[in-house]
């Protein structure tokens, strides 16, 4: 137990005042504080808070573009698959007409049969125009066993080989079946 000899003295009136002071001048710091705390807490909320808008806006804009990219790819896809499916038809015209000029021309030196190596039809030349300096020659054979007679020329000619069984050429003549 202690005694009233060991107690601390009571301070003065004036050492309450300044303890008072004191006191409410430590809790006022820490009011401020506080406050300074709750406003930076808020202020970082309301950062958080702008950061997080941003951030959907943004992904919202990212998906947007790439909608709109995915979109122009499929229309520009589909525009060049329809660009590609013309090219080809005129690509397969254009085969058959040259496969139809080639059918209907006849270039080089041999026997051709009628309606297997080349078609019945009229069929001209415009001869060699003198280039090669000689003569281009026809036989027109109207069976496997016979022929006609070599015909020698150097200008235009035309052969009518319906009935025929083959015609024979030489020379560097050009022959186009007429349509």
């Amino acid at each position: 137990m202690m005694n009233d000899e060991q107690l601390p003295a009571r301070p003065s009136k004036r050492h309450r005042g300044r303890n008072i002071l004191a006191l409410a001048a430590a809790v006022v710091v820490v009011a401020a504080l506080a406050s300074i705390a709750t406003i930076a807490l808020l202020r970082n909320v309301t950062l958080s808070s702008q950061l997080a808008a941003a951030d959907a806006r943004a992904a919202n804009a990212v998906s947007a573009a790439q909608a709109a990219a995915q979109k122009d790819y499929a229309a520009r896809t589909a525009a060049l698959n329809q660009q590609g499916a013309t090219l080809n038809q005129k690509s397969l015209a254009i085969a058959a007409e040259v496969g139809e000029l080639k059918a209907n021309t006849i270039r080089a030196e041999g026997t051709y049969l009628v309606g297997h190596d080349i078609k019945s039809g009229t069929w001209h030349t415009a001869g060699d125009g003198h280039v090669s300096g000689g003569l281009c020659r026809y036989v027109v054979h109207g069976s496997a066993n016979s022929s006609g007679p070599g015909i020698y020329f150097d200008g235009p000619e035309t052969l009518n080989l319906s009935g025929a069984y083959a015609l024979e050429i030489s020379g560097i003549c050009t022959w186009i079946r007429e349509p």
